[in-house]
């Protein structure tokens, strides 16, 4: 009875030390399917850096904030409205993670404990992407469709418009991307564009995702579109409408028009009729 108790406690002590390393890693690979597109440890990008959260937040924030930061946030909290205003308004999507994997991607963040104040020198930033001109021509190629994406995913322009003479008017299913390079950055395009947090997109991509080359193609073009963005002449969504279905609807009435006017204009038993009235 002893050695069953002993065997117990001991179970019960090493229990932790057994499921963290397995809780800590499916943290982390929720953290990358749903986080990493926007943050990275120890670097902003799109979000902020998340090293020290844990330290300067209280878990009960950072699940609603993970849940619904779009709740926190019109709730007047003063510090999810700073970090909204901060980051451009970007809107950070809800999260349709279950209470125990949002448990889960915690547990992974607290391994990220804010640095201790150093006097070292800050470290330097990395060197900017360069685009050449044939990334920004087959990026447009393959923002409009006109070259396919090698895993055959669908054109963006499907969905999103980008004001720009040399593209034809987009979708409006999803978020205009004219100035979006100039709101992210090129890290945070790229990582947008390569794992998108955002579910209809990534759902769209889940079996079609882009190779390194389409997403730094992308990530170009959006780059130029952003730059030319003053030059380009803005186009109505509903100009498309007026002009071909207006069109299409008068030359439709002027076929109709023609072939009415060699109708029949009289009943076909007339000339019976008439000669009936005149033999009575």
């Amino acid at each position: 009875m002893q050695h069953l108790k002993k065997i117990f406690w001991l179970l019960l002590i090493t229990q932790p030390l057994v499921r963290n390393p397995a809780m800590a890693q499916e943290g982390e690979k929720l953290f990358k399917q749903n986080c990493g597109a926007c943050h990275l440890m120890g670097k902003r990008l799109v979000g902020p850096d998340l090293t020290g959260i844990t330290d300067r937040q209280t878990e009960e924030w950072i699940k609603a904030f993970i849940k619904s930061s779009q709740t926190v946030i019109k709730s007047g909290d003063p510090e999810a409205v700073a970090i909204f205003k901060e980051y451009n308004e970007l809107l950070m999507p809800d999260q349709n993670l279950s209470a125990g994997e949002i448990d889960q991607v915690i547990g992974y963040l607290k391994g990220f404990s804010a640095p201790a104040a150093t006097d070292a020198a800050p470290a330097e930033p990395e060197a900017p992407m360069e685009f050449t001109d044939a990334d920004r021509e087959l990026g447009q190629a393959l923002f409009v469709g006109s070259t396919r994406f090698a895993n055959k995913g669908a054109s963006c322009i499907s969905c999103h418009n980008v004001t720009n003479d040399q593209v034809m008017l987009g979708g409006h299913f999803a978020k205009d991307l004219t100035g979006v390079f100039g709101r992210m950055g090129a890290a945070g395009v790229a990582g947008i564009i390569g794992a998108s947090p955002f579910p209809a997109m990534a759902t769209s991509y889940a079996n079609a995702p882009l190779t390194e080359q389409e997403v730094h193609a992308l990530t170009a073009f959006l780059e130029h579109a952003d730059k030319v963005s003053a030059e380009q002449t803005a186009r109505s969504l509903y100009e498309p409408f007026v002009i071909y279905g207006g069109g299409g609807l008068i030359a439709l009435l002027l076929v109709i028009g023609v072939h009415w006017r060699g109708r029949m204009k009289q009943h076909v038993k007339r000339d019976i009729f008439a000669r009936q009235l005149r033999s009575n």
